[in-house]
């Protein structure tokens, strides 16, 4: 069933390539390049081969499902492995599509009569970027459809799939540690211990208040109750629960801990293990609250003789709540159309630095960025807090200038290497988190727009800059 799945897969890609070849589309010299690109990658068996790789890839998930685990973690497996083998495949393509694309023809001296025409050069970059787009989507749409079947598979009824919830997760007020609260702290401590805190340089001070402030709001002190504020601006919905992971230390990892929680007017005590995953049902009451506020108190170790002196939350999951919203099926739908955008950007990214990089470089150079950008941006590169340091009147020469304009300049770039890995919701799906349409919307204006509309600018710029002759610039 799999594999003829992935043969209808296959063959619809191919009927939607065609039909964009040969059906008749008004656009001019736009549309020409984008036919020609398509025509291009489908007689060198790129996209052929690359769709047959996609869709055998999908039909193999299955086999690696334990037939012992539940029916809830086979899901999750599907989800996550799925959406990283498109992924994976679909951004590699989409580089390789439009580097290997305008690399070729520079080299072999075909650009020289592709702009000739009359806005050959302006229509080259754009033509070739929504050939690629198009080509991307007849394989995301697909494989989609047929990862969301396999799903329906390990799922008892489809009808159950179709109606599997996806979730926001809430976590509270108080574990969040501001620069308000830091600086709050740093300032009352120097008024009570001036001569300790008053003695130390500002970014060492604002550390050890984080330090303290992170680690106190992350625990629990036998006997001292603590309130947990959540906030949900749509309201509860039934069915929310209080999801909580605690941490008991090195030496209690195999003890158990009680905990007792008010919710409301009513208390109850649960037993937890030591990073064992729980779940707690919120009454009905608080159903359409926007504002919750739980309260525990850490009671101890369940065993007699035995002294645990604080509960921990580690992690930034460890502690929140998980309320219903939309449906997993929308979450999925527009974590793909997520998925679309960045390989739009990858497409003109590539097009932008095949101007003026031949393929092997240009591959290397993508690759790169396909790195740093699975980092996260590599958070924490830069440190943002100089308010401590002292002035230097070296500060003002020529080369300390120049290396400060280099650091602000990579400081830019891991930012928006940052707000890429915040688009990236393949794992945010398989766990059931719910994505936004606020996301999507965010993910089309930063990365669709902006950074594609200044790769593709910047590419149609450098093209038209340069004399193409037969192989080589003249």
């Amino acid at each position: 069933m799999p594999f003829l799945m992935a043969t209808l897969a296959w063959a619809m890609m191919a009927l939607a390539v065609q039909l964009a070849i040969r059906a008749p589309l008004p656009g001019g010299a736009v549309v020409a390049v984008f036919r020609t690109l398509l025509a291009e990658i489908w007689r060198r068996g790129v996209l052929p081969v690359c769709g047959a790789s996609l869709f055998l890839g999908l039909a193999l998930l299955p086999s690696i499902l334990e037939e012992s685990s539940e029916e809830a973690a086979q899901l999750q497996t599907l989800l996550d492995y799925g959406q990283v083998w498109i992924s994976s495949v679909l951004l590699l393509l989409s580089m390789w599509i439009t580097s290997g694309s305008l690399s070729d023809e520079i080299v072999t001296g075909r650009m020289r009569v592709l702009v000739v025409h009359r806005y050959g050069k302006s229509a080259l970059l754009p033509g070739k970027w929504l050939g690629s787009l198009w080509a991307i989507l007849t394989l995301l749409v697909p494989a989609t459809a047929m990862l969301w079947i396999l799903c329906g598979q390990v799922v008892a009824s489809s009808t159950d799939l179709f109606d599997e919830p996806a979730v926001a997760l809430v976590s509270p007020d108080s574990i969040e540690v501001t620069p308000e609260d830091v600086e709050n702290y740093v300032t009352l401590q120097m008024l009570e211990d001036p001569a300790g805190w008053g003695m130390l340089e500002r970014d060492k001070a604002y550390r050890i208040a984080r330090s303290r402030l992170d680690r106190l709001s992350r625990s629990m002190v036998q006997g001292v109750p603590m309130e947990y504020h959540f906030q949900y601006p749509a309201g509860l919905s039934e069915g929310a629960v209080l999801e909580i992971r605690p941490s008991l230390g090195r030496h209690h990892r195999s003890e158990r801990a009680r905990i007792r929680l008010h919710l409301g007017g009513s208390s109850r005590d649960v037993v937890l293990r030591n990073s064992i995953r729980s779940q707690i049902e919120i009454p009905d009451g608080f159903v359409g609250k926007t504002d919750v506020v739980i309260t525990m108190e850490f009671l101890g170790a369940v065993s007699e003789g035995i002294r645990i002196p604080s509960l921990n939350w580690s992690g930034s999951d460890a502690l929140q709540l998980r309320v219903r919203e939309g449906s997993l099926l929308s979450s999925l739908l527009r974590s793909q159309l997520l998925l679309w955008i960045r390989c739009g950007f990858v497409a003109a990214l590539g097009l932008m630095v095949s101007t003026f990089l031949g393929l092997p470089v240009a591959t290397l150079l993508m690759l790169c960025f396909f790195i740093a950008a699975a980092g996260g941006g590599f958070t924490g590169a830069f440190d943002e807090s100089h308010g401590g340091s002292h002035p230097d009147a070296r500060d003002h020469e020529p080369s300390r200038i120049l290396i400060d304009l280099l650091a602000s300049g990579g400081e830019w770039i891991v930012s928006f290497l940052g707000d890429w890995s915040r688009h990236v919701t393949g794992s945010r799906v398989a766990a059931g988190e719910n994505v936004k349409v606020s996301e999507v919307y965010s993910g089309f204006t930063t990365i669709g727009l902006i950074w594609a509309g200044v790769a593709l600018l910047l590419g149609s710029w450098m093209n038209s800059r340069k004399e193409h002759g037969l192989g080589v610039d003249r």
